[in-house]
């Protein structure tokens, strides 16, 4: 059976449109809900909420300014343990782009800092890039145009290359975490299946591969009590799925 999200998460969300709708009217394309909670995998007090806009036009700096103050933490309150919110104007992301220029991202939730950007330049666009790519296979719509009419068709080797920049990123700054290990199996399932999962299932489907490190296994157990991995047991999967995504984009074209 599929999990239902909690009342409080669902009234957010709704919260959330009507603070768009209102404030955006004929403006705004559509509101999106990515991540764990769209595909059913969303965890109280563990998962995030992954929300994104598009609006036909890019926005006046007041415009920004005005969405910040009706989404912060101060004026409604997160009941997950973070909003991500990301807004695009419908021109940066269909046709799709390569490294997709945001007009607004936003992090805020409980016990944390507003992280406000307004810059595309200052972010690393892979993230953007896979985020969509997601979101296009697993992502709900909440308001407007479906997912796919709203966010352009990414070409697999596009994604593939953002995923080499996500395990680089990762080996760089996350090196024995149990969420590295999560989103490297995810990744390592996309590679080999051309298909998205939750982080969680994407380790499960790993452990059932002949050449699955042990550390896979403890991960999944770490999550929840926030151990760390020794760093050269997580490089043992590196190996095998930088190789298996640099297998692959030899043979994609370009």
């Amino acid at each position: 059976m599929k999990n239902t999200l909690p009342n409080e998460v669902q009234l957010y969300l709704g919260e959330i449109v009507k603070r768009l709708t209102g404030h955006l009217k004929d403006q705004l394309v559509g509101v999106y809900l990515f991540g764990s909670a769209s595909y059913d995998a969303y965890e109280p007090g563990v998962s995030d909420l992954d929300v994104q806009a598009v609006v036909k036009s890019p926005l006046k700096p007041d415009e920004k300014q005005a969405i910040i103050s009706l989404l912060s933490q101060d004026a409604l309150p997160c009941p997950a343990t973070k909003l991500e919110f990301v807004v695009y104007a419908q021109s940066s992301v269909n046709p799709a782009n390569r490294h997709p220029r945001f007009e607004l991202n936003l992090n805020t939730g409980p016990h944390q800092s507003d992280h406000i950007s307004l810059d595309p330049a200052n972010e690393s666009s892979h993230w953007f890039l896979l985020d969509i790519a997601m979101g296009r296979q697993l992502g709900r719509c909440l308001h407007g145009s479906a997912v796919t009419e709203a966010f352009g068709a990414i070409p697999r080797r596009w994604v593939l290359e953002g995923m080499a920049d996500s395990l680089e990123w990762h080996q760089r700054n996350e090196a024995n975490s149990s969420n590295s290990v999560l989103n490297t199996c995810r990744t390592w399932q996309f590679i080999a299946t051309g298909d998205f999962s939750s982080k969680l299932n994407g380790a499960k489907w790993a452990m059932k591969q002949k050449n699955c490190p042990a550390v896979v296994e403890r991960a999944i157990a770490a999550r929840k009590t926030g151990d760390k991995l020794l760093a050269a047991e997580v490089m043992e999967l590196y190996d095998i799925v930088v190789k298996a995504n640099r297998d692959k984009l030899e043979t994609e074209v370009h």
